[in-house]
């Protein structure tokens, strides 16, 4: 799954700041916090993170 961060509480949270690949949201929520050097609240209060819909080109493919 992707990731994007995006600043809280601001017009630009249309585009994102960064973005990852991680399983989870939690685990990306720790990557940006390690990134941007905030223990886990410090980053929440400025930052939220967002999962990015991928495009299913390949769905038919997985799906056989």
């Amino acid at each position: 799954m992707k990731f994007g961060m995006y600043t809280k509480g601001t017009n630009e949270s249309l585009n994102h700041i960064n973005l990852i690949e991680m399983p989870n949201r939690a685990q990306a929520e720790a990557y940006f916090a390690g990134v941007k050097q905030l223990s886990l609240e410090q980053f929440r209060n400025l930052f939220v993170v967002k999962e990015i819909a991928s495009d299913h080109k390949d769905k038919n493919l997985l799906l056989g």
